[in-house]
């Protein structure tokens, strides 16, 4: 069973990286390694996608938070 990467958005004209900070379209090769079977958790740029949202998500440390 085939599962397309949540993150593609199809248009007529292109497919676009919807991860992408840039709305990059991903080449032939990338699109059938990752965005069109089961091992999109595996490219890239949903990989920093992940670590984006992540790192925003943690609350930001203080130096003074470690004096005391």
């Amino acid at each position: 069973m085939e599962r397309e990467c949540p993150y593609i958005e199809t248009r007529p004209e292109d497919f676009i990286c919807g991860a992408s900070v840039t709305s990059m379209v991903p080449s032939v090769s990338e699109f059938t390694t990752y965005c069109g079977s089961e091992d999109h958790y595996r490219c890239p740029i949903l990989l920093a996608r992940v670590l984006r949202e992540a790192s925003s998500a943690r609350p930001q440390r203080t130096s003074s938070a470690f004096c005391r």
